[in-house]
């Protein structure tokens, strides 16, 4: 069971645009996820640092153990305030043309534990 909810994540998680690191690029911003969500790829993280935001990278250490199915049972486990992370920030505006990094990080990696 475990197996299949970390699988969904790192689907989930590379549909969003983020990415599984194999090790953490020396000049990437690091913090850590205490939870990630099958569901929907997302990582919680309850730091409110200006470089989570304003890197152009950011590497996630999650530990796969604290992977949940979906956000019903993540909202069993939050108790801080924090952010949920998806993958990196983009938007487009109304002639669809999309920017990567204008409200966060260009790529977002969770590096797995």
């Amino acid at each position: 069971m475990k197996n299949k909810i970390l699988d969904k994540f790192i689907e989930n998680l590379k549909k969003a645009g983020g990415e599984i690191l194999d090790e953490i690029p020396e000049n990437w911003y690091k913090t850590r996820a205490l939870l990630g969500v099958a569901e929907n790829g997302a990582v919680w993280v309850d730091e409110y640092k200006k470089k989570l935001f304003l890197s152009e990278n950011v590497a996630i250490i999650l530990d796969k153990n604290s992977i949940v199915e979906d956000m019903t049972k993540a909202m069993d486990y939050i108790n801080s305030p924090g952010v949920f992370i998806s993958g990196p920030s983009k938007t487009a505006d109304v002639e669809s043309f999309l920017v990567y990094g204008a409200h966060g990080p260009i790529r977002v990696g969770i590096y797995l534990i």
